[in-house]
C-alpha cells in the first residue's frame, strides 16, 4: 500500500460531528444560555426592586419626618387672633411655621409654609413675612422643593383635619373650622418598582398641634 492509499484511509476513518448532532448540539446550549441569562436578570430585577422600595421608604419617611416636625410647629402670627392653619384640603397644607423662633420669644415672625401634591410630587414651599410685627403680609411663595415622587393618592386624602379631641373636620375646612384644628392626619401612597411592575408604598402618620 502506498503512502497516499495509507493517508486516505486514516482520513476516512476519523469519525466527524454529524449535522443531527450539532443541531443537537445548539439546542442545548441556547437552553443552557436561556436559563443562565434568565437567572442573572432576575437577580438584577430583585435588587433594582430592593433599592427601589428602599428609597421610597426612606424619601417618605424622610418627607413625612419634616411635615410633622412643621406641622408641630405651626403658630399663630398674631398671639392666637389667626390660626396656625391657613388652608387644609385632601392634598394642600398651609401654615405659619417658625421653627427658628426661641422657647423666650414673645412676638413670633413665621414664614408661610405650603405642602401640597402637584403633578404627583409632594412639594413644598415658604413665603416670607413682610413687616416688623404682626399683621404680616406675604411675599410670594419662593424655593419650591420635590419632597416625594410619585405620589398616587388618587381619592385618597393625604390631609385631614380634626379637632383636639380627635372629631374629624370637613375634608376642606372654613375659616372659622380652621380655627379648630387640633390634629391633622398624613397619608402619602408613594409608587415603587416592584420587578417589572409598579407596586405602592403607604406612609401614614396623625400629629397634634402643639401650639392649636
Amino acid at each position: 500500500m502506498t503512502a497516499r492509499a495509507r493517508i486516505r484511509g486514516r482520513l476516512r476513518d476519523q469519525g466527524g460531528f454529524s449535522l443531527t448532532e450539532l443541531l443537537v448540539a445548539m439546542i442545548l446550549a441556547s437552553i443552557f444560555a436561556t436559563g443562565l441569562f434568565a437567572f442573572f436578570f432576575s437577580g438584577v430585577d430583585a435588587t433594582r426592586t430592593h433599592e427601589s422600595q428602599a428609597r421610597a421608604q426612606a424619601d417618605g419617611r424622610t418627607a413625612l419626618a419634616r411635615l410633622v416636625r412643621e406641622a408641630r410647629q405651626a403658630i399663630s402670627p398674631d398671639d392666637g387672633l389667626t390660626s396656625p392653619v391657613v388652608l387644609l384640603s385632601p392634598t394642600e397644607l398651609v401654615m405659619y411655621v417658625d421653627p427658628s423662633r426661641a422657647l423666650t420669644a414673645t412676638t413670633p415672625r413665621p414664614h408661610k409654609v405650603r405642602w401640597a401634591v402637584v403633578s404627583g410630587r409632594l412639594v413644598r414651599e415658604s413665603a416670607a413675612p413682610v413687616g416688623a410685627s404682626a399683621p404680616f403680609t406675604y411675599n410670594a411663595y419662593t424655593g419650591r422643593q420635590t419632597m416625594l415622587a410619585p405620589v398616587q393618592n388618587g381619592a385618597t386624602p393625604v390631609f385631614a383635619a380634626a379637632t383636639g379631641a380627635g372629631d374629624p373636620l370637613p375634608a376642606t375646612p372654613s375659616a372659622a373650622q380652621l380655627r379648630e384644628v387640633g390634629r391633622i392626619a398624613v397619608r402619602l401612597v408613594v409608587g415603587q418598582r416592584s420587578g417589572g411592575t409598579t407596586s405602592t408604598l403607604e406612609l401614614s402618620t396623625d400629629v397634634a398641634l402643639r401650639n392649636a
